[in-house]
Order: C-alpha cells, then structure tokens, then sequence
C-alpha cells in the first residue's frame, strides 16, 4: 500500500488539488446564490382588515432593499371583456380634507418591511370605474399587479395576485385565488408590464389592449 502510494503520490495530490477546488466551487455557489436570495426583490399583495369588499388592500416591500411603489393596476374582468386602470391615486379622497397631499396617493419609497394601505376593494373598484352595485353585481375577478423600482435594479419589480369579487347575501365577499403574490421576475413578464404602465400613462391605447397586454403575466 505504502508503495503504491509512493508510486502515485503526483497523482494522487493532483486529486486531492481538485476535489479541494471542487468544494470550494460548490461553497461559492452556495454563498452567491443565498446573497442573491437575500437581495431579490419581493412586493406582497394582501387583503386585511375583514373578507367582505371593505377589507383594505396592502401593499408590502419584504425584500432587503428600499422600494419605490410606481403603481397598482387593476384589471377588472366581466362578462364584457377586461378593463384596465391605475388605482394607486386615492381619487375618492378630497385634496381639502388631508393634512398633506401625498396623502392622495399610494406613491412613494417602501422601506424593507413597510407597506401601505391603497384603499378598500370598494375603493379600487370605484377607481377602476366599474361598478358594484350589491342589487345586480355579478361574480367578477380583479387582479391587482403591484410595481416598483429599486436602487439596486436596472428593471422595474412587480408582482400580481387575483381576487374574486363574490357576491353573498347582502355583501360582496374578497377571495383570493392564491395563497400569495406572483413574483414576476422573467424578462418577458416585466417587459409586459413596463409596456402596459407606458401605455396607460401615455394614453396610447385603450382599457381592453392593456388588458390583452397583461393577459398572461
């Protein structure tokens, strides 16, 4: 045996050099790839406060870094087909009646675990122009997509979760249909959605071509 190692010992330290290699390899990836967990961003969309259609929305920054929030669009859809809106303005609020007037909208830097309330579904219906009147309000679906910049990517972050609207007795009852919020990470995703936030904010197409723009993120 001592021959034998003996006779390989150049061999046998060129082993030992790249399995050492080798595990530095794997504790490398396992470093790069938890810093880059730590570091991705992640937009919560939750409903609080109660089941029913005045419940709050709240929108939640739970990645490490600061977050601007540019918007919320709420797509609405019914039997006619889907709508598009930007809710994050608190339009049902008088300028008058707020102590300031970023009061009147839901804008603004989230800090690593802060969030903010953007209305009711009540509100964010209002806003989306559609109307929920409890007399004649069919079930109908309305899916919220959150999104934000921060200082550390060269892309905007988003993120989207749908809720059915329901009708119940004599309220409307909020449902999500996932137990949290879509990250929308791929290129392609978030490239849609900086088209759809263009075009909404440019008026340079209609409610249902933004909608079809959305379709599948």
């Amino acid at each position: 045996m001592l021959e034998f190692i003996r006779q390989n010992s150049e061999l046998m330290q060129i082993g030992a050099s790249l399995t050492t290699t080798l595990v530095w390899l794997v504790y490398l990836h396992v470093l790069l790839r938890g810093f880059r967990e730590q570091r991705r961003s992640s937009v919560l969309i939750n409903r609080g406060g109660g089941e029913d259609i005045d419940a709050r929305c709240l929108v939640s920054n739970m990645g490490a870094q600061p977050a601007y929030l540019l918007d919320v669009l709420a797509c609405i859809e019914t039997d006619e087909g889907a709508d598009v809106s930007s809710v994050v303005d608190r339009r049902e609020l008088r300028r008058e009646e707020l102590e300031r007037a970023t009061e009147m909208t839901g804008q603004g830097p989230l800090p690593s675990g802060g969030y903010v309330d953007i209305g009711s579904f009540k509100d964010i219906a209002k806003r989306a122009d559609s109307d929920i009147r409890l007399d004649d309000m069919s079930r109908r679906t309305i899916k919220l997509i959150a999104v934000a910049a921060t200082n550390q990517a060269s892309h905007i972050v988003a993120a989207v979760r749908e809720f059915d609207l329901v009708p119940e007795d004599n309220s409307v009852s909020v449902r999500p249909r996932s137990l949290e919020a879509k990250q929308l990470r791929s290129r392609r995703s978030r490239k849609q959605v900086r088209k759809a936030l263009e075009m909404l904010q440019n008026r340079s197409g209609t409610g249902p071509e933004i909608a079809a723009e959305l379709q599948n993120v």
